[in-house]
């Protein structure tokens, strides 16, 4: 048995071994500003990125306790789907194929973690708690993480109607690191600290990032259009928060929603088919969002105020 499964048993020791009973303290998340957000047993892609999260410096240090915690949850499930299943599969194969570390990469690896750990003596981290939490310690917790979320929304609204990079938004540090954890790569993206300019640099990955940060409904209720990426700038001794929308250039005409070619030169012959079919169309009854570029074609649609893709509010015509 190797010495991360023996000290793992002990620390998790159950006082009945029927396999229903989940180990003590599993399901802790005690230090935010530590965390790497997106691990989980959802399916099978979602065990892979774990593995290859908690493969990163830093993290190294706790990958089997993290690993074999994902894997206990997930078998412990009370209601376990197909994907559920498949993601204990993928943590076992690599839980039996686990090797203890070498003395020097243990070495290293406890370093990364020491380093890791001084974030757990910031501000940004005053509202971790212990391994017994209290019903106040994990409302804070709750809360800390629904004001994130709630805040994050404002900013890509609020930049979405700029249409420039948003205004310094106020953003506790405390629900900062609810939402985007420590640094390194997470679910989500990645987020990197400038220890010499007090700044937070947060990536998040388009409509999938966004999506974990905030869950596919409030995303599809933001409308934000062909989203590349996010970018948000973190003032941390002001905890004052910046964000920037970064946009796909591919245009979203109809034609391109529905994966067909669209030739934009003037003479094209899909502009004289339109123009063809519906004589009664005015030849400047189109307009282009400013936002996602969505193109809005005939006479019922010139006089829109805002977007019907996006819902970003119309500019003046130029």
């Amino acid at each position: 048995m190797s010495a991360s499964k023996e000290q793992w048993n002990k620390a998790h020791a159950s006082t009945n071994n029927n396999d229903s009973t989940i180990p003590s303290s599993l399901y802790t998340d005690e230090n935010p500003a530590t965390t790497i957000k997106g691990t989980g047993f959802k399916n099978e892609r979602i065990a892979k990125r774990t593995i290859e999260l908690t493969s990163q410096p830093g993290v190294r240090y706790k990958q089997y306790w993290t690993i074999r915690a994902m894997r206990e949850r997930a078998a412990h499930h009370p209601n376990k789907s197909v994907g559920i299943r498949d993601a204990i599969t993928v943590f076992d194969e690599w839980l039996e194929n686990y090797k203890e570390p070498s003395d020097q990469d243990k070495q290293l690896y406890k370093q990364e973690w020491k380093e890791f750990r001084r974030l757990c003596q910031s501000d940004a981290n005053k509202h971790c708690y212990g391994k017994d939490p209290t019903k106040e310690e994990l409302r804070r917790a709750r809360d800390d993480l629904a004001n994130g979320q709630k805040l994050l929304i404002q900013l890509l609204s609020s930049q979405r109607q700029s249409q420039s990079s948003s205004r310094s938004t106020p953003f506790p540090l405390p629900s900062f690191v609810a939402l985007f954890g420590g640094p390194g790569m997470h679910g989500y993206g990645s987020h990197e600290i400038d220890s010499d300019q007090g700044i937070s640099r947060v990536h998040i990955d388009g409509d999938e990032g966004i999506q974990e940060l905030i869950g596919a409904a409030k995303t599809s209720k933001l409308m934000l259009g062909n989203v590349a990426k996010v970018e948000v700038t973190y003032n941390r001794s002001d905890e004052l928060a910046m964000a920037a929308i970064i946009r796909s250039k591919q245009s979203n005409t109809l034609e391109n929603l529905w994966g067909r070619s669209v030739d934009t030169s003037q003479g094209s012959k899909k502009r004289q088919r339109i123009n063809s079919t519906a004589k009664e169309e005015d030849t400047n009854s189109e307009w282009t969002c400013n936002t996602c570029t969505f193109v809005h074609v005939g006479r019922s649609k010139r006089d829109f105020l805002a977007c019907e893709l996006c819902g970003s509010t119309r500019l003046a015509d130029t």
